[in-house]
Protein backbone atom coordinates (compact mmCIF):
# COMPACT_ATOMS: atom_id res chain seq x y z
CA UNK A 1 0.00 0.00 0.00
CA UNK A 2 1.17 3.51 -1.04
CA UNK A 3 1.52 6.10 1.73
CA UNK A 4 1.77 9.33 0.34
CA UNK A 5 2.26 11.29 3.13
CA UNK A 6 5.06 8.82 4.27
CA UNK A 7 6.80 10.02 1.13
CA UNK A 8 6.14 13.75 1.37
CA UNK A 9 7.93 13.35 4.74
CA UNK A 10 10.58 11.33 3.82
CA UNK A 11 10.95 14.14 1.10
CA UNK A 12 11.02 17.16 2.54
CA UNK A 13 13.14 16.12 5.59
CA UNK A 14 15.56 15.02 3.07
CA UNK A 15 15.44 18.38 0.97
CA UNK A 16 15.97 19.96 4.97
CA UNK A 17 13.21 21.91 4.83
CA UNK A 18 10.71 22.47 7.65
CA UNK A 19 7.12 22.53 7.25
CA UNK A 20 6.57 26.16 7.22
CA UNK A 21 9.09 26.35 4.50
CA UNK A 22 7.80 23.38 2.07
CA UNK A 23 4.55 24.93 2.60
CA UNK A 24 5.42 28.30 1.29
CA UNK A 25 7.13 27.02 -1.94
CA UNK A 26 4.10 24.58 -2.61
CA UNK A 27 1.76 27.75 -1.97
CA UNK A 28 -0.41 25.75 0.79
CA UNK A 29 -1.02 26.49 4.56
CA UNK A 30 1.86 24.79 6.58
CA UNK A 31 -1.19 23.03 7.99
CA UNK A 32 -1.52 21.32 4.88
CA UNK A 33 1.35 19.66 4.30
CA UNK A 34 1.10 18.63 7.90
CA UNK A 35 -2.12 17.10 6.73
CA UNK A 36 -0.40 15.82 3.89
CA UNK A 37 2.24 13.69 6.17
CA UNK A 38 -0.24 12.40 8.54
CA UNK A 39 -2.44 11.23 6.15
CA UNK A 40 -5.37 13.32 7.02
CA UNK A 41 -5.33 14.83 3.29
CA UNK A 42 -4.69 13.86 0.25
CA UNK A 43 -3.25 16.40 -1.94
CA UNK A 44 -4.45 16.65 -5.74
CA UNK A 45 -2.24 16.03 -8.88
CA UNK A 46 -1.58 19.70 -9.16
CA UNK A 47 -0.32 19.84 -5.42
CA UNK A 48 1.34 16.82 -6.21
CA UNK A 49 3.34 18.23 -9.47
CA UNK A 50 4.08 21.54 -6.99
CA UNK A 51 5.97 18.87 -4.03
CA UNK A 52 7.46 17.21 -6.86
CA UNK A 53 9.12 20.51 -8.27
CA UNK A 54 9.49 22.19 -4.61
CA UNK A 55 11.80 18.64 -2.94
CA UNK A 56 13.41 18.06 -6.49
CA UNK A 57 11.81 14.34 -7.12
CA UNK A 58 9.54 13.02 -9.75
CA UNK A 59 5.72 12.83 -9.01
CA UNK A 60 6.05 9.19 -9.51
CA UNK A 61 8.25 9.36 -6.43
CA UNK A 62 5.07 9.86 -3.73
CA UNK A 63 2.96 6.89 -5.44
CA UNK A 64 5.89 4.17 -5.13
CA UNK A 65 5.68 2.11 -1.50
CA UNK A 66 8.62 2.92 0.85
CA UNK A 67 10.70 0.32 0.28
CA UNK A 68 14.40 0.62 2.36
CA UNK A 69 14.48 -0.02 5.57
CA UNK A 70 17.61 1.44 7.55
CA UNK A 71 19.40 -0.26 10.23
CA UNK A 72 22.09 0.43 12.04
CA UNK A 73 23.06 3.67 10.93
CA UNK A 74 26.20 5.38 12.08
CA UNK A 75 27.32 9.04 11.46
CA UNK A 76 30.90 10.20 11.23
CA UNK A 77 30.69 13.83 12.13
CA UNK A 78 31.49 17.17 14.20
CA UNK A 79 29.19 17.04 17.28
CA UNK A 80 27.73 20.29 15.81
CA UNK A 81 25.87 18.75 12.67
CA UNK A 82 22.10 19.35 13.67
CA UNK A 83 19.22 16.72 13.91
CA UNK A 84 17.76 18.58 10.54
CA UNK A 85 21.08 18.00 8.80
CA UNK A 86 21.37 13.94 10.09
CA UNK A 87 17.75 13.67 8.50
CA UNK A 88 18.28 15.34 5.64
CA UNK A 89 21.40 13.33 5.17
CA UNK A 90 19.85 10.12 5.71
CA UNK A 91 16.82 10.92 3.70
CA UNK A 92 18.77 11.44 0.52
CA UNK A 93 20.76 8.36 1.00
CA UNK A 94 17.14 6.46 1.52
CA UNK A 95 15.72 7.79 -1.75
CA UNK A 96 18.63 7.32 -3.39
CA UNK A 97 19.32 3.48 -2.47
CA UNK A 98 15.64 2.71 -3.42
CA UNK A 99 16.47 3.50 -6.81
CA UNK A 100 19.66 1.84 -6.90
CA UNK A 101 18.11 -1.39 -5.67
CA UNK A 102 15.17 -1.00 -7.92
CA UNK A 103 17.36 -0.40 -11.12
CA UNK A 104 19.06 -4.21 -9.76
CA UNK A 105 16.13 -5.93 -8.91
CA UNK A 106 15.09 -5.31 -12.41
CA UNK A 107 18.24 -7.82 -13.88
CA UNK A 108 15.99 -10.15 -11.57
CA UNK A 109 17.80 -12.44 -8.42
CA UNK A 110 20.92 -13.51 -8.48
CA UNK A 111 22.67 -11.48 -11.24
CA UNK A 112 23.93 -8.82 -9.00
CA UNK A 113 26.88 -8.93 -6.15
CA UNK A 114 25.93 -9.55 -2.77
CA UNK A 115 28.07 -8.89 0.28
CA UNK A 116 29.82 -11.92 1.71
CA UNK A 117 31.51 -11.56 5.42
CA UNK A 118 35.24 -13.28 5.31
CA UNK A 119 35.36 -15.71 7.57
CA UNK A 120 37.98 -13.75 8.90
CA UNK A 121 35.94 -11.13 9.51
CA UNK A 122 33.32 -12.84 11.70
CA UNK A 123 34.68 -13.73 15.42
CA UNK A 124 34.82 -10.93 17.66
CA UNK A 125 36.91 -8.00 17.71
CA UNK A 126 39.10 -7.86 21.26
CA UNK A 127 41.66 -5.31 20.56
CA UNK A 128 42.50 -2.22 18.13
CA UNK A 129 45.02 -4.42 17.22
CA UNK A 130 43.26 -7.10 16.00
CA UNK A 131 41.59 -4.41 13.09
CA UNK A 132 44.96 -5.25 11.34
CA UNK A 133 43.83 -8.97 10.74
CA UNK A 134 40.31 -8.14 10.10
CA UNK A 135 41.86 -5.52 7.20
CA UNK A 136 44.63 -8.16 6.02
CA UNK A 137 41.82 -10.85 5.96
CA UNK A 138 39.19 -8.99 3.98
CA UNK A 139 42.31 -8.10 1.16
CA UNK A 140 42.85 -11.82 1.24
CA UNK A 141 39.04 -12.72 0.62
CA UNK A 142 38.62 -10.13 -1.94
CA UNK A 143 41.57 -11.05 -4.21
CA UNK A 144 43.08 -8.05 -3.49
CA UNK A 145 46.68 -8.91 -2.45
CA UNK A 146 49.22 -6.00 -1.19
CA UNK A 147 49.36 -3.94 -4.00
CA UNK A 148 47.18 -0.22 -4.13
CA UNK A 149 42.99 -0.85 -4.39
CA UNK A 150 43.21 1.72 -7.58
CA UNK A 151 39.70 2.60 -6.58
CA UNK A 152 38.12 2.00 -3.65
CA UNK A 153 34.97 2.81 -4.56
CA UNK A 154 34.35 0.30 -7.71
CA UNK A 155 36.02 -2.37 -5.19
CA UNK A 156 33.39 -1.56 -2.71
CA UNK A 157 31.02 -1.61 -5.18
CA UNK A 158 32.10 -5.04 -6.71
CA UNK A 159 31.93 -7.01 -3.53
CA UNK A 160 28.46 -6.10 -2.81
CA UNK A 161 29.03 -2.51 -0.92
CA UNK A 162 26.66 0.30 -1.90
CA UNK A 163 28.72 3.38 -1.81
CA UNK A 164 26.80 6.82 -1.56
CA UNK A 165 28.55 9.95 -2.46
CA UNK A 166 26.79 13.28 -0.92
CA UNK A 167 27.34 16.77 -2.40
CA UNK A 168 26.07 20.14 -1.17
CA UNK A 169 25.87 19.35 2.35
CA UNK A 170 27.13 20.48 5.75
CA UNK A 171 31.15 20.07 5.50
CA UNK A 172 31.00 18.66 9.33
CA UNK A 173 29.36 15.95 8.32
CA UNK A 174 32.26 13.51 6.90
CA UNK A 175 30.72 9.68 6.75
CA UNK A 176 28.04 7.49 7.03
CA UNK A 177 27.14 3.50 7.48
CA UNK A 178 24.08 1.52 7.64
CA UNK A 179 22.46 -1.72 6.73
CA UNK A 180 19.70 -1.61 4.21
CA UNK A 181 17.12 -4.26 4.39
CA UNK A 182 19.20 -6.20 6.83
CA UNK A 183 21.47 -7.67 3.75
CA UNK A 184 22.80 -4.74 2.02
CA UNK A 185 25.74 -3.01 3.59
CA UNK A 186 26.11 0.91 2.52
CA UNK A 187 28.81 3.39 3.09
CA UNK A 188 28.57 7.36 2.69
CA UNK A 189 30.83 10.02 2.67
CA UNK A 190 30.75 13.83 1.13
CA UNK A 191 32.03 14.97 -1.58
CA UNK A 192 33.44 18.88 -1.90
CA UNK A 193 36.50 20.99 -2.97
CA UNK A 194 37.66 20.16 0.46
CA UNK A 195 37.96 16.96 0.79
CA UNK A 196 40.42 15.30 -1.39
CA UNK A 197 40.75 11.76 -2.58
CA UNK A 198 42.93 10.30 0.57
CA UNK A 199 40.52 11.60 2.65
CA UNK A 200 37.72 10.20 0.93
CA UNK A 201 39.38 6.93 0.59
CA UNK A 202 39.79 6.94 4.15
CA UNK A 203 35.96 7.80 4.85
CA UNK A 204 34.70 5.30 3.13
CA UNK A 205 37.14 2.31 4.51
CA UNK A 206 36.03 3.61 8.29
CA UNK A 207 33.06 3.30 7.72
CA UNK A 208 33.62 -0.44 6.01
CA UNK A 209 34.80 -1.32 9.52
CA UNK A 210 31.47 0.29 11.29
CA UNK A 211 29.38 -2.14 9.69
CA UNK A 212 31.49 -5.23 9.91
CA UNK A 213 31.97 -4.63 13.93
CA UNK A 214 28.23 -4.24 14.11
CA UNK A 215 27.60 -7.73 16.78
CA UNK A 216 31.32 -7.99 16.65
CA UNK A 217 32.73 -5.53 19.10
CA UNK A 218 34.49 -7.04 22.29
CA UNK A 219 34.63 -5.25 25.52
CA UNK A 220 36.38 -2.45 26.25
CA UNK A 221 37.58 -1.76 22.82
CA UNK A 222 37.87 1.95 21.15
CA UNK A 223 35.22 1.79 18.31
CA UNK A 224 37.19 4.80 16.54
CA UNK A 225 40.78 3.63 17.14
CA UNK A 226 39.35 0.23 15.72
CA UNK A 227 37.95 1.84 12.56
CA UNK A 228 41.41 4.18 12.02
CA UNK A 229 43.30 1.03 12.19
CA UNK A 230 41.45 -0.72 9.79
CA UNK A 231 41.06 1.96 7.50
CA UNK A 232 44.96 2.32 7.59
CA UNK A 233 45.77 -1.37 7.57
CA UNK A 234 43.25 -1.88 4.28
CA UNK A 235 44.76 0.92 2.46
CA UNK A 236 48.47 0.00 2.72
CA UNK A 237 49.01 -3.43 4.49
CA UNK A 238 51.64 -3.99 6.66
CA UNK A 239 53.78 -5.69 4.41
CA UNK A 240 53.61 -2.91 2.00
CA UNK A 241 54.34 -0.68 4.60
CA UNK A 242 57.71 -2.20 5.26
CA UNK A 243 58.96 -2.83 1.77
CA UNK A 244 58.32 1.03 1.47
CA UNK A 245 60.20 2.59 4.20
CA UNK A 246 61.62 -0.34 6.11
CA UNK A 247 60.86 -1.55 9.47
CA UNK A 248 62.73 1.52 11.58
CA UNK A 249 62.72 5.02 10.77
CA UNK A 250 64.36 8.13 12.39
CA UNK A 251 63.28 10.62 9.97
CA UNK A 252 60.74 10.94 6.80
CA UNK A 253 60.99 14.04 4.70
CA UNK A 254 58.18 15.59 2.55
CA UNK A 255 59.03 14.39 -1.09
CA UNK A 256 58.73 10.51 -0.02
CA UNK A 257 55.96 11.16 2.07
CA UNK A 258 53.98 13.19 -0.76
CA UNK A 259 55.05 10.21 -3.15
CA UNK A 260 53.29 7.44 -0.89
CA UNK A 261 50.40 9.68 -0.48
CA UNK A 262 49.75 9.45 -4.36
CA UNK A 263 51.13 5.65 -4.54
CA UNK A 264 48.60 4.56 -1.86
CA UNK A 265 45.90 7.17 -1.97
CA UNK A 266 46.30 7.48 1.65
CA UNK A 267 46.88 11.17 3.04
CA UNK A 268 50.37 12.13 4.55
CA UNK A 269 49.28 12.56 8.15
CA UNK A 270 47.52 8.66 8.12
CA UNK A 271 50.56 7.84 6.38
CA UNK A 272 52.43 8.96 9.79
CA UNK A 273 50.03 7.34 12.38
CA UNK A 274 50.38 3.92 10.33
CA UNK A 275 53.70 4.18 10.96
CA UNK A 276 53.75 4.56 14.59
CA UNK A 277 50.51 1.92 14.95
CA UNK A 278 53.60 -0.28 13.84
CA UNK A 279 56.57 0.70 15.27
CA UNK A 280 58.36 1.97 13.05
CA UNK A 281 58.54 5.53 13.94
CA UNK A 282 58.22 6.33 18.11
CA UNK A 283 55.27 7.98 20.00
CA UNK A 284 57.10 11.41 20.37
CA UNK A 285 58.53 11.04 16.58
CA UNK A 286 54.66 10.87 15.63
CA UNK A 287 53.36 13.22 18.42
CA UNK A 288 55.69 16.00 16.95
CA UNK A 289 54.99 15.53 13.06
CA UNK A 290 51.41 15.76 14.26
CA UNK A 291 51.88 19.40 16.36
CA UNK A 292 53.95 20.09 13.17
CA UNK A 293 50.86 19.30 11.16
CA UNK A 294 48.57 20.95 13.13
CA UNK A 295 50.88 24.10 14.02
CA UNK A 296 50.76 24.72 9.74
CA UNK A 297 47.59 24.07 9.13
CA UNK A 298 47.91 20.75 6.89
CA UNK A 299 45.29 18.90 8.87
CA UNK A 300 42.61 20.42 6.93
CA UNK A 301 44.66 20.70 3.73
CA UNK A 302 48.12 19.19 3.46
CA UNK A 303 51.09 20.53 1.27
CA UNK A 304 51.34 19.66 -2.56
CA UNK A 305 49.75 18.83 -5.19
CA UNK A 306 46.29 16.70 -4.04
CA UNK A 307 44.55 13.17 -4.61
CA UNK A 308 41.49 13.44 -7.05
CA UNK A 309 38.00 11.81 -5.59
CA UNK A 310 36.45 8.92 -6.75
CA UNK A 311 33.72 8.18 -8.13
CA UNK A 312 31.51 5.77 -8.41
CA UNK A 313 29.77 5.03 -11.48
CA UNK A 314 27.74 1.47 -11.27
CA UNK A 315 24.35 2.91 -10.63
CA UNK A 316 24.52 4.85 -13.66
CA UNK A 317 26.45 1.99 -15.71
CA UNK A 318 23.60 -0.40 -14.66
CA UNK A 319 20.54 2.14 -15.85
CA UNK A 320 22.54 2.51 -18.75
CA UNK A 321 22.96 -1.42 -19.21
CA UNK A 322 19.37 -1.74 -18.70
CA UNK A 323 17.82 0.80 -21.35
CA UNK A 324 20.83 -1.30 -24.06
CA UNK A 325 19.23 -4.90 -22.87
CA UNK A 326 15.54 -3.42 -23.43
CA UNK A 327 14.84 -4.71 -19.71
CA UNK A 328 13.44 -0.89 -19.50
CA UNK A 329 12.69 2.25 -21.38
CA UNK A 330 14.49 5.36 -21.25
CA UNK A 331 11.57 6.95 -19.26
CA UNK A 332 11.98 4.14 -16.62
CA UNK A 333 15.69 4.82 -16.74
CA UNK A 334 14.36 8.45 -16.40
CA UNK A 335 12.67 8.10 -13.24
CA UNK A 336 15.96 5.92 -11.29
CA UNK A 337 18.07 8.57 -12.55
CA UNK A 338 16.16 11.64 -11.19
CA UNK A 339 16.68 13.71 -14.01
CA UNK A 340 14.89 14.96 -17.02
CA UNK A 341 13.57 12.36 -19.87
CA UNK A 342 14.89 14.75 -22.92
CA UNK A 343 18.18 14.72 -20.88
CA UNK A 344 18.92 11.45 -20.90
CA UNK A 345 17.70 10.30 -23.96
CA UNK A 346 20.21 12.74 -25.42
CA UNK A 347 23.06 11.47 -23.41
CA UNK A 348 21.88 7.68 -23.96
CA UNK A 349 21.63 8.02 -27.76
CA UNK A 350 24.73 7.41 -30.40
CA UNK A 351 26.01 10.78 -31.48
CA UNK A 352 24.73 12.23 -34.94
CA UNK A 353 28.46 10.99 -37.94
CA UNK A 354 30.23 14.56 -37.27
CA UNK A 355 29.03 15.70 -34.12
Amino acid sequence: MVAIGERIKQARIAAGLSLRELAERVGVSAMAISKYENGLMVPGSDVLIRLGNALGVKVGYFLRPVQVDVQRPAFRKHRCVTKRVQGMIEGRIKEFLERYLAAEDAFGPDTMPVFVRPDSCSGTLQSVEDAETWAEGLRAAWGLGNDPIANLCETLEDHGVKVILIEDVDEKFDGYSCWANEVVPVVACRMGDDLPGDRQRFTLAHELFHLLLADHLGEGVDVEKACHRFAGALLVPRVAVEQEVGRRRGRIEFKEAHSLKHKWGLSMAAWFHRLADLGIISANQYRTIARQFRKNGWSKREPGTQVEPEHTQRFERLVERAVAEDIISVSRAADFLNRPLIEVRREMGWPKPGV
